[in-house]
């Protein structure tokens, strides 16, 4: 279509050298091919819109955007196969279709006034979490003075807080699918002025090796490496200020986001260890964050 009118414009060009007579015979001719291009391209985008808004393609557009939870948008296709169709079965499943969404808006709407009427009161703790090809299985969360791992038999390492200071600590087991992969953090949160402000991330350690050759490279340890192992045992831990962990209630919280790494350390023991890569946690968590990116592990 754009071709034609670019061919007119340029014909009627040429006329304007031609003599005024055949000049006017000429842009006659045009206007009524003008006209009929301008109909031929009403009638394309008419059947275009039928095309586009038959009650198929409205059903396609319309599950397209519940999977984007978009349910406003859903609705709208849905409603437009109802008035469109009327009588047909299409305009009863759609109009079903339609019911369901409103259940659906109308429960959301009490659940956010719930949660808004209880606060974080409304967040339950877990001890196991499972997002993408991870499963994580929490045996103890706990606040101490001494945090241990790296234990190869006969021997184990410790780190001691230092005085006027804490460890929050957990033990945890991690279960893969993949080979390598990353590891989620476990934040420390405090209650401060009904906010949950962060305070730290906890650090990743193994929890044991096979032995102390092991421990020192000397071999690998499989039982300590997910391309031979599906679970592996961790201690983790942060030492934090007791002034901070005394002055609101504490939440430890998972992100549902990988972003330790195992990597290969240069220098000292053990030479394989889990580092910190951009996790970027939020500082600040409101309670609906919690319906999808954060898991409450426990409130101490």
């Amino acid at each position: 279509m754009k071709r034609n009118l670019l061919a007119l414009t340029f014909g009627a060009i040429l006329i304007f050298s031609c003599s005024d007579g055949e000049t006017k015979k000429r842009l006659s001719e045009l206007k009524t091919k003008l006209e009929q291009t301008k109909a031929e391209l009403n009638k394309c985008s008419s059947e275009l819109t039928k095309i586009k808004n038959t009650a198929e393609n409205r059903f396609i557009r319309a599950k397209k955007l519940l999977a984007e939870n978009n349910l406003s948008g859903a609705k709208t296709e849905f409603q437009g196969i109802v008035d469109n169709y009327k009588g047909t079965n299409d305009a009863t499943v759609a109009s079903k279709e339609i019911a369901k969404i409103e259940r659906t808006i109308e429960q959301r709407k009490i659940e956010a006034e719930r949660k808004k009427a209880l606060g974080y009161k409304v967040l339950k703790p877990t001890t196991r979490v499972k997002y993408g090809d991870l499963s994580l299985r929490f045996d103890k969360i706990w606040k101490g003075k001494r945090w241990s791992f790296d234990d190869y038999g006969n021997q184990y390492f410790l780190r001691d807080a230092k005085r006027g200071n804490s460890h929050i600590m957990t033990r945890v087991s991690v279960t893969s699918e993949n080979n390598n992969p990353s590891l989620p953090p476990i934040l420390v949160y405090q209650m401060d002025n009904g906010e949950l402000k962060l305070l730290g991330t906890l650090g990743y350690k193994f929890r044991r090796w096979k032995d102390y050759g092991s421990y020192l490279g000397n071999y690998a340890d499989y039982g300590n490496d997910f391309a031979h192992s599906k679970t592996i045992p961790f201690n983790c831990g942060i030492e934090l200020s007791n002034d901070d962990l005394k002055s609101g209630n504490i939440y430890v919280v998972l992100k549902k986001q990988g972003c330790f790494n195992r990597t290969k350390v240069n220098y000292g023991n053990p030479e394989i260890a889990y580092h910190e890569s951009s996790c970027n946690p939020k500082r600040i968590l409101k309670v609906e964050d919690f319906d999808n990116d954060y898991v409450l592990l426990k409130k101490l």
